[in-house]
């Protein structure tokens, strides 16, 4: 196809006039460039440099600390640890049995009316305290959310109840009873119509006393005594509450059957040695007949 010179000649002017506007455009923006004048500029001089300061001691930070910058709720107070208090409750422990397999138990005796009953752990004993824990000689309760301590061997003493007399094992040779003797440290002479008059009623004297297995490792070791009546047979020999009986002429004392088949066979023993475990302190009795 022919280009008819008439177009081309109108194709080249308006391409010079284009090039024509920029270039005025551009000369335009420079030579206003060189004739507006500097803007005024106006720099504040830097500050002087801080004077150095002595380094100070741990003490003058210690107030950061204790105000607890980071926290905007203050720190409780560490609580103080102890011991828990004994119970004001008028309970009396008479006796443990630990158990490794299973809950321990003890039996407590409810000083208002005098019942004695076994209790194991988790249970609620009178005063609506709970069995926490039972312990070699005492039992850790809990009551209103906190823990108290029923105690063994220090066992509180209702108001008005007399202190008990002396037992036979703390008297002096030759003070107690006609017919048992105190003859040395755990040493006892006996006289045989005491014990024979013992036996012939066996359901009475096993009122004066009360015994439960005790377990150690989840093995039985003995049998732990309480409740043991002031004056009768057992007191005036110089058993105690909390004595563990372990065996009796070197035989284990573990299983039940055993030891009623022990006091039957007294009738034809001479000589007599208990093995007890006292404040975790082993005590050996001995006792003759005569």
């Amino acid at each position: 196809m022919t280009i008819s010179p008439r177009y081309l000649v109108a194709a080249n002017l308006l391409l010079l006039a284009a090039i024509a506007y920029v270039a005025s455009s551009v000369v335009g923006t420079a030579i206003a460039a060189k004739l507006t004048p500097l803007p005024a500029v106006h720099l504040t001089p830097p500050p002087p440099a801080p004077a150095h300061e002595t380094r100070k001691q741990a003490s003058y930070y210690a107030l950061i600390n204790t105000r607890d910058i980071f926290n905007s709720i203050p720190a409780e107070a560490p609580k103080a640890t102890g011991p828990p208090p004994k119970t004001p409750l008028r309970l009396k422990l008479w006796g443990v049995a630990l158990h490794k397999d299973g809950p321990s138990s003890c039996v407590i005796e409810d000083l208002s009316n005098h019942k004695q009953q076994l209790y194991h752990e988790g249970e609620t004993v009178p005063g609506e305290a709970k069995v926490t824990r039972v312990e070699w000689e005492r039992v850790i309760l809990t009551r209103d959310g906190k823990e108290e301590i029923l105690d063994l061997s220090t066992e509180a003493r209702p108001p008005g109840m007399a202190a008990p007399a002396a037992s036979v094992a703390s008297a002096a040779p030759g003070s107690a009873d006609e017919h048992i003797q105190l003859t040395g440290d755990g040493q006892y002479v006996i006289d045989r119509s005491e014990v024979d008059g013992a036996l012939e009623n066996m359901s009475q004297l096993f009122t004066q006393i009360r015994a439960v297995p005790h377990f150690e490792g989840g093995r039985s070791t003995g049998f732990r005594l309480f409740a043991i009546r002031q004056n009768s047979l057992f007191d005036k020999i110089g058993l105690k509450n909390g004595d563990i009986i372990q065996s009796i002429n070197g035989q284990e004392l573990t299983d039940p059957s055993r030891a009623l088949a022990m006091f039957q066979e007294l009738r034809n023993q001479n000589e007599l040695t208990v093995q007890v475990m006292r404040n975790r302190e082993s005590k050996t009795l001995s006792y003759q007949f005569r």
